[in-house]
């Protein structure tokens, strides 16, 4: 099975972008990032600063080699294994009881609690991920392809960013008994 040149460009892309924000998300508030990581309880509250420093870096090393070659491949599995390793944290978060913890993955204000909608969203961006793990099919680009990369990264832009507001609103309606 190979992967047509178009849907590469257009994954490429829109990880690269997905993970170079969550970068600038976490940048925004130093502070509240690093209280989030320590909130996990997952490391020692003394690795807390440099992983709150790291993370983001990593983040945005993965969005730049997406759409480098020569280390898109390694991006892709760096990218998977973030993905993992941020789904891990989350589900052991969960299986502790501690879904009040902010998940840490949007900047601002926006506080998201844990849940298991988080979980099944990073096992989608995995699945997404590693599907650039396949070859990719040889065939000319076109002027047309451009537009339909470009296209399709919007719609997927705008979906993400619909998901995203969503899970901020969802729990907050249920705070004041609007959603069921």
């Amino acid at each position: 099975m190979t992967l047509d040149p178009v849907i590469a460009w257009s994954l490429r892309i829109g990880l690269s972008f997905l993970f170079a924000a969550a970068a600038l998300h976490k940048v925004s508030d130093r502070q509240r990032f690093e209280a989030t990581v320590k909130a996990y309880e997952l490391v020692p509250s003394t690795w807390a600063h440099a992983l709150a420093r790291l993370l983001p870096v990593a983040e945005l090393g993965i969005g730049a080699g997406l759409v480098t070659p020569g280390v898109r491949r390694p991006a892709v599995i760096a990218g998977c294994l973030l993905l993992v390793t941020y789904t891990v944290a989350i589900a052991v978060s969960l299986a502790r009881g501690r879904r009040h913890i902010d998940c840490g993955c949007f900047g601002g204000r926006a506080r998201v609690p844990l849940s298991g909608a988080l979980v099944a969203r990073n096992a989608v961006l995995m699945a997404v991920s590693s599907a650039l793990l396949l070859p990719i099919g040889a065939r000319d680009l076109v002027w047309v392809d451009a537009i339909t990369v470009g296209a399709t990264v919007g719609a997927l832009s705008l979906l993400w960013a619909t998901a995203g507001r969503l899970s901020i609103t969802g729990p907050a309606l249920r705070d004041v008994g609007g959603a069921r």
